[in-house]
């Protein structure tokens, strides 16, 4: 497949490769260079839910945690007023 690059650097990925790769709208990529290629990856992010014996279970922080970070937030915006 062959594209053109525009005068600001950017170039479309042709649909049919975004579609067989999956990337879609907001996806964050990796390029690296290896000589003369341009290497394009999409950047695969480790999901914070996961099944566990048929059951929905969080892996991100701890609840205590988290429910301090909401609090600190909270707290934050409140001052902000």
């Amino acid at each position: 497949m062959r594209t053109t690059i525009d005068k600001f650097g950017r170039f479309v990925i042709p649909k049919a490769l975004r579609d067989k790769i999956g990337l879609r709208p907001g996806d964050e990529i990796e390029i690296e260079e290896q000589g003369q290629k341009i290497i394009i990856k999409k950047v695969e992010h480790e999901s914070s839910l996961r099944f566990e014996e048929g059951v929905l279970v969080f892996t991100g922080m701890a609840t205590g945690d988290l429910l301090e970070s909401v609090r600190r937030h909270r707290d934050h915006s409140m001052h902000k007023k």
